[in-house]
């Protein structure tokens, strides 16, 4: 999967697609590949239209109209000024396209910019409220790397409107999308979080904590209920020291617990 740019050449792109038309009618291998997706066995013509749509999906677009609309929006938008104005209105686009893989994908910058990026957006509440509800949307997607991304960055961009939406996910049938949920609704230092764990939170984390089949799951659960900074959890974590027989869930847990005892002496 690609990712559009913020400033897209409209005539590339139709290149690309003709130059793939072209290798998949002389029968290269990879271009036939590419192509499979949108053949039929009733209809195996290898028209233009094809190949702009398979040009289209690489990008994220479920058609060639919606990525020359997109392509075509981006140009017509003043050049961003700054790297952050960049970022944000490519993340924009990218949520208002629905292209939710190319988001994530192009969501994978280093802190400080996304936390740039993020103020430049904040200045725009209606169209961050938007760009959250397509992250909170892909929460339900089929795919476990869509959950486990859009949770990764509802961390982040996440606020009180979208915790709910992640609470189921910390039943999710897949071991790293349960864990991504607890650390997204617990850690302080990645984006806007309460204070203090809700109760029916901070009670299926120490649940997971403590019985999760996954040792990376109980891993992590420890180190979220740290993140959250709670002592209400020290308890919980003494227990849990006491009976893990996993040694990496035992280190995670000593280290969860040291930070919280820290806390609790320094009276935070």
């Amino acid at each position: 999967m690609n990712c559009l740019p913020a400033r897209p050449n409209l005539e590339r792109l139709r290149r690309e697609a003709r130059a793939l038309q072209r290798a998949a009618g002389a029968g290269d291998p990879a271009a036939l590949g590419r192509m499979r997706a949108v053949l039929t066995p009733a209809d195996a013509s290898i028209t233009l239209a094809k190949a702009q749509t398979v040009v289209a999906r690489s990008y994220g677009f479920p058609g060639w109209p919606k990525l020359k609309a997109e392509a075509e929006r981006r140009l017509a938008t003043p050049v961003p000024a700054t790297d952050a104005e960049q970022l944000a209105e490519t993340w924009f686009a990218l949520a208002e396209a629905g292209a939710l893989p190319a988001l994530t994908r192009a969501l994978q910058v280093g802190k400080r910019r996304i936390e740039a990026a993020q103020a430049v957006m904040r200045r725009r509440p209606s169209r961050y409220r938007s760009f959250q509800a397509t992250l909170v949307g892909g929460l339900g997607a089929r795919q476990d790397r869509t959950r486990f991304e859009c949770a990764h960055a509802l961390d982040i961009f996440g606020d009180i409107s979208t915790r709910a939406p992640l609470v189921p996910l910390m039943d999710d049938a897949i071991p790293r999308v349960r864990w991504m949920a607890m650390h997204a609704l617990s850690c302080h230092a990645c984006g806007e979080k309460p204070y203090a764990l809700e109760a029916d939170i901070r009670a299926r984390i120490v649940e997971a904590a403590a019985t999760d089949p996954s040792p990376h799951v109980r891993r992590h659960a420890a180190g979220a209920l740290a993140a959250a900074g709670d002592p209400v959890a020290l308890p919980v974590l003494r227990a849990l020291k006491a009976k893990e027989r996993d040694p990496n869930v035992s280190r995670s847990v000593a280290w969860a617990l040291s930070v919280l005892e820290r806390a609790a002496a320094a009276g935070l």
